[in-house]
């Protein structure tokens, strides 16, 4: 009979929840972690509605009956179980934060025990409910509302970021939630809040599924479809975008595997939201590429939150390029955005040639070194199609080693070499090194010894070696090589 009356009193709260049931399974923009603890929730409603409808019926009681003071006990426990545990529905309860539930620990024995201690509440032998004193008696209210302002504080401080519009729907289930408590106890009158929980319980859950719909699973950002519904329902707000793409994402993938790349990503977004702001939203709108709106912001304030999400980024190995460009009130967003990219790819390729003409210098000094420590110089030359030689080219480092400074007095051909080689071994060194290049088998490879004459007049024994690239016919491509000064050797083992 209890139990026919409460789903008549509950209809609609029970086919609302049970509705909310079936239609968790198929949200797909929401953890599993939150579908589990809405079913708990959607249990804990159904169990506290249940409960007090047996409470309820025991007031008809005309004796005591020791049934109804356990059930009053778990109906306020309930109450701020239900407000606990929907802090778990998203990131607004960490793990490991046991202090929050030390008011529940200490509520437990002393609701429980109460009706024999007479802390706070006890029952009469006629089944009449009393309070000790009229402060103490609201202690289930004080816990309640305790949790209510904790969770409160905790959806604003997470989502502080997000615009009042975005947070109002929850606003208004909370506040209105918490406004119909405070009215039934100034009233003084005993109902059921199980109605309530499910109404706020469909709020937050609708707002969880929206704001998970509008965002980019791996970095939390906003996503393409949030930008593209974001630029149309707030276009007359937008002062600025600003245009940010990664560089070398693809690096990352291909070089260290696709979890680099996404601690790369999420590191990048840390650095892009690195202060809470709710005139600023930062959207993922591509993999490696993302867009930011300011609303109500000057440029100076652009530059500098700009400029700070530099900083941020210098102190990662990770480097963006960034574009921005400011909207007046008739701009149209579209022009306006396409502007932002044009500024970012000139950032981009400003960057990028930096960064290959830092790596090109370090390879040139590296060389450099190594040919300086080794004693040596490279050479090389290219050929044409029909495998005819077409350019010379000597290092620095050679010229450097026979004395010559550049070009100018040793110019990159052929014969700027071969003339200064020892008259004695001459035609031995060119035969060698053109039956490298005539044999087509490619078998022969050049490895010859010979004194050459520097141009303060000295004969030095150099070693040269060399290898020939040819074509898929087997003409020649490219011949390149490495003289090696070893006349100190050579006169040791003389």
């Amino acid at each position: 009979m209890v139990l026919f009356e409460t789903l008549l009193d509950h209809y609609i709260m029970f086919a609302e929840i049970l509705g909310l049931w079936f239609m968790l399974e198929a949200g797909v923009h929401v953890k599993r972690q939150t579908v589990l603890v809405t079913k708990g929730i959607i249990v804990s409603i159904f169990v506290e509605a249940l409960l007090w409808s047996i409470e309820f019926w025991t007031r008809s009681f005309t004796t005591y009956t020791v049934a109804r003071p356990l059930l009053t006990a778990t109906i306020y426990l309930l109450h701020s179980m239900i407000i606990l545990e929907m802090m778990n529905m998203s990131a607004l309860k960490k793990k490991g934060e046991w202090w929050l539930y030390i008011p529940l620990w200490i509520c437990f024995p002393v609701f429980y025990t109460s009706q024999w201690t007479r802390l706070i509440f006890y029952y009469d032998e006629n089944n009449l409910y009393h309070a000790v004193n009229a402060v103490v008696a609201f202690i289930p209210y004080y816990v309640f509302f305790f949790y209510g302002f904790i969770f409160a504080y905790r959806f604003f401080r997470h989502y502080s970021y997000m615009s009042r519009k975005d947070q109002r729907g929850i606003i208004y289930g909370v506040g209105v939630a918490l406004i119909g408590v405070i009215l039934h106890v100034v009233a003084k009158r005993d109902v059921d809040y199980s109605t309530l929980f499910s109404s706020v319980l469909m709020l937050y859950y609708l707002f969880l599924y929206m704001n998970g719909a509008k965002t980019d699973p791996l970095t939390k950002l906003l996503n393409r479809q949030c930008y593209y519904a974001d630029i149309q329902k707030e276009k007359d707000s937008i002062s600025a975008v600003v245009s940010v793409d990664m560089n070398d994402l693809k690096l990352y993938n291909d070089n260290y595997g696709h979890d680099a790349g996404d601690t790369a990503l999420k590191t990048v977004s840390e650095c892009l939201t690195w202060e809470k702001n709710h005139r600023k939203k930062v959207y993922r709108t591509g993999g490696d590429e993302f867009i930011i709106l300011y609303f109500a912001t000057n440029e100076q304030e652009v530059r500098d939150d700009i400029q700070k999400m530099k900083d941020a980024l210098a102190k990662t190995k990770y480097v963006c390029a960034f574009g921005y460009n400011m909207r007046q009130d008739e701009d149209n967003i579209d022009l306006v955005t396409k502007e932002a990219d044009a500024k970012m790819y000139a950032d981009k390729a400003a960057l990028k040639d930096t960064k290959e003409r830092r790596l090109a210098a370090h390879k040139i000094a590296t060389i450099e070194v190594m040919h300086e420590a080794l004693h040596s110089g490279m050479w090389g030359m290219e050929f044409d199609e029909q495998g005819k030689m077409c350019s010379v080219e000597w290092s620095q480092q050679f010229r450097k080693m026979i004395g010559y400074k550049d070009e100018t007095d040793f110019p990159n051909e052929l014969e700027a070499w071969s003339k200064l080689v020892h008259p004695d071994e001459r035609e031995a060194v060119l035969k060698a090194f053109h039956d490298t290049i005539n044999d087509y088998s490619n078998k022969k490879t050049y490895d010859v010894e010979y004194r050459l004459k520097t141009k303060d007049g000295q004969w030095r024994w150099f070693h040269a070696i060399g290898r020939l690239l040819r074509r898929e016919n087997g003409v020649p491509l490219s011949y390149v090589g490495m003289f090696v000064d070893i006349t100190e050797k050579k006169q040791m083992n003389s």
